[in-house]
């Protein structure tokens, strides 16, 4: 879980140059109109305005700078290269345009280069970074603002480099030149966390929550820090000041609320994530969040009712449509299920822990002529190379028995590693044998699967609907 009170690397740290708009232009009221509507973050209005700009004037070297911006926004909360490369590209002819003087029409690129970095893991994005970043950073005449803006978008290249010594150095040098510069106060923490330095970064959450003591951004992050040390306590009593300070602080609402359920109060966390919704209607992630947490509570309607809303605010998402995929299997609307699974594979191939559940599907549709297709993938691997999720596709396939299974969760690295592929061993131990007509063995591994205690794995829930339906 990581809603962070800021939309971007971009908005949290700098304003859109502060150009006098004279009164009798109206290519000059849309670029108005789209400052205002980036810095509200309906980034998709501000596309919209800059466009209709760029129609009359391609050169524009503002509304370039806009557009970039938003594109690259766009690109980020999408994770979409193709988005994030138009941004890098207005960047680029805002450049062209407007003279290397405008000090702020580098950062959108450098964050943009950044987030393809980021996206496509190739660090040679990063790297260009690091020289744009040097070559603006060596000018004389930055002025404070400015300089901090560029430390705080090198550093996120840094970071993507996994030097986080050279992070930490640029975020300081940013704090140092312009101590009210928010983006590095939250950079440098998040930075610790990342590197590891729990304790460093909590010194760091907590000196910007003195720095910004009315932010409420700031305390919601520190509470997402302690939420995540397991502190919860902590993290709510944070949630709560930054509520005290904006009682309309949609994502502190989601965050509090998960916390609650991470302390299973789930009615608790059903609430806040209800009362985020109706402050902020279009964030997916609310509905995402809700939806698991009635999934949670046995309420598989309203969970799919939820996910179904969450996809239709973000259609290309794959988590969304596996997690709709699972609240329709513990409905046991199979094929649904399944037309679920195989849209969140195809938008994303690296989602292969929904394979043994596909696998199982089949079983229980009888289509098990189709089953090789999934089985083919394991089978190509060698077999000292396979991993748990190929042990399951080839137990759910008849390939190895229910010892194999259990034997193979011993090769795993940590204890609660081990915890969680027992409970999924178990589970489908138990669902085969549920589905072999020897339901009192099957609700016997049911209820181990519920002792591992693991309530965030869909088997913990699968095992939940099977005891309640009396397996």
């Amino acid at each position: 879980m990581s809603l962070h009170g800021c939309a971007s690397g971009l908005l949290v740290v700098f304003a859109v140059v502060g150009t006098a708009f004279a009164q009798d232009s109206e290519a000059d009221k849309l670029k108005k109109d789209a400052e205002a509507a980036y810095q509200s973050a309906d980034f998709a209005k501000c596309l919209e305005l800059t466009t209709r700009v760029l129609s009359q004037n391609p050169k524009d070297h503002l509304a370039l700078y806009l557009r970039a911006s938003a594109h690259v926004e766009l690109g980020v909360v999408r994770r979409d290269g193709k988005e994030l490369r138009l941004g890098i590209e207005d960047a680029r002819e805002s450049l062209r345009s407007g003279g290397s003087n405008e000090i702020n029409y580098y950062l959108p690129y450098m964050y943009g280069m950044t987030s393809l970095a980021n996206l496509e893991g190739r660090k040679e994005h990063a790297e260009v970074v690091l020289q744009v970043g040097k070559s603006v950073l060596d000018r004389p005449n930055l002025t404070p603002e400015q300089r901090a803006n560029t430390f705080y978008q090198r550093a996120a290249a840094y970071i993507h480099l996994k030097n986080m010594d050279a992070a930490a150095q640029d975020y300081q040098a940013a704090i140092k030149v312009f101590p009210g510069h928010l983006g590095s106060h939250v950079g440098l923490a998040e930075g610790y966390v990342v590197a590891g330095k729990p304790d460093k970064a909590l010194e760091a959450f907590s000196h910007a929550v003195e720095t910004f003591p009315n932010n409420p951004l700031v305390f919601n992050n520190r509470g997402l820090f302690l939420q995540h040390q397991g502190r919860y306590k902590e993290a709510a009593a944070d949630f709560n000041k930054a509520l005290q300070i904006d009682p309309k602080y949609a994502v502190a609402y989601a965050n509090r609320g998960f916390t609650s359920q991470s302390e299973r109060n789930l009615p608790a966390a059903e609430a806040d994530y209800g009362e985020a919704i109706k402050l902020d209607p279009k964030h997916p992630l609310f509905y995402s969040l809700r939806g698991t947490c009635r999934l949670s509570q046995l309420n598989v309607n309203g969970a799919i009712e939820d996910y179904n809303q969450a996809i239709r605010l973000d259609p290309q998402n794959p988590v969304a449509q596996a997690d709709l995929g699972f609240a329709k299997f513990f409905a046991r609307d199979l094929a649904g299920a399944m037309a679920s699974f195989d849209q969140s594979l195809a938008m994303n191939a690296g989602m292969r822990y929904l394979n043994p559940w596909r696998s199982w599907i089949l079983v229980l549709q009888g289509k098990v002529e189709t089953l090789p297709q999934i089985l083919e993938a394991t089978l190509k691997r060698p077999e000292g190379e396979r991993d748990w999720i190929d042990q399951l596709v080839l137990f759910l396939n008849g390939k190895i028995s229910e010892q194999d299974l259990v034997k193979a969760v011993d090769k795993a690295e940590t204890p609660a590693l081990k915890n969680a592929q027992l409970a999924e061993a178990y589970y489908f131990i138990a669902e085969r044998r549920s589905q072999a007509g020897d339901k009192a063995n099957a609700k016997a591994f049911y209820e181990q699967v519920l002792k591992t205690n693991t309530v965030d794995l869909s088997a913990f829930r699968g095992a939940q609907f099977a005891t309640r339906a009396g397996n």
